[in-house]
């Protein structure tokens, strides 16, 4: 072979040489690109997973009121759907309390699964009372006139002159007995109930909780806060769980001695001091 095709053979031989490194460093780069790809796509669908499986919802620190409009935004297909009326939501430490009447414990689950669905709730604290009652028509058919007890009226216009309006002072009134009754021991408990109504006693009934355990009350801040009425009526709050206990009382002064006798020392003084309404 001569020196110039020697020179010629070279010469291709790094051409081909070359242009396979070129091609094989867009190989590269093409897998590369393509490997990130499916890396950030992995790692956002484990977040995803995450995030469900957690239920961290929107941060801590969202504002109570906020996540309470959300739920209700949650509850309204289901709540149309079902033809039910509308159902009271509370928020407190991100947890859901329900208000409302319902004609079926199968209703009942439907709502509180959908309040558990809401980004950001921890759990849901249902007090809702399942069975219409006497007057309680379904939306569709409109709302007959319900013929209230006078101790029903006399607790509800207790909330509303504390602050509660007509659209929360059922739901606040219900928090507020239900709360109390719940922490009493079982055997004057029953005293209590016997004293009051049926439309009361209704009222008065533990609510059904999913994802969370009651804590211990034994201060007033901590019994306030246990019946969501904060994030109904900020600043408020206090004022109308006073005046629904204080006319509580009243309700059942038979009772009151043997009522303050369970309850821890703080709970006694603010049971036996509260102004009704």
């Amino acid at each position: 072979m001569t020196a110039r095709r020697l020179v010629v053979l070279i010469a291709a031989l790094a051409g081909v040489a070359a242009l396979f490194t070129r091609r094989g460093r867009k190989a590269r780069r093409r897998v590369a690109h393509r490997t990130a790809r499916q890396a950030r796509h992995l790692a956002g669908r484990a977040r995803g997973v995450a995030h469900t499986l957690s239920r961290r919802g929107p941060a801590p620190d969202i504002d109570l009121r906020t996540l309470a409009d959300r739920v209700r935004s949650g509850l309204g297909p289901v709540e149309k759907r079902l033809d039910l009326p509308r159902v009271h939501v509370m928020v407190e430490d991100h947890m859901a309390l329900l208000h409302g009447t319902v004609g079926t414990e199968e209703e009942a689950r439907q709502l509180e699964e959908a309040a558990r669905r809401v980004p950001g709730i921890d759990g849901v604290e249902s007090y809702l009372h399942v069975g219409l009652l006497p007057g309680d028509t379904r939306p569709s058919h409109g709302r007959a006139i319900r013929q209230q007890s006078p101790a029903l009226d006399r607790l509800l216009t207790a909330a509303r002159d504390a602050g509660a309006d007509q659209h929360t002072d059922r739901a606040l009134v219900r928090a507020v007995v239900a709360t109390l009754v719940e922490r009493l021991p079982a055997a004057e408990r029953g005293h209590l109930l016997t004293h009051l109504p049926p439309d009361v006693r209704a009222l008065a009934e533990p609510p059904r909780r999913h994802g969370h355990a009651p804590g211990r009350i034994r201060s007033v801040t901590e019994f306030v806060a246990a019946t969501g009425a904060d994030s109904i009526e900020p600043g408020r709050a206090t004022l109308i769980v006073e005046s629904v206990v204080g006319t509580l009382r009243q309700l059942v002064p038979d009772e009151a001695a043997d009522i303050a006798a369970v309850l821890p020392a703080e709970l006694r003084a603010f049971w036996r001091s509260a102004v009704p309404g």
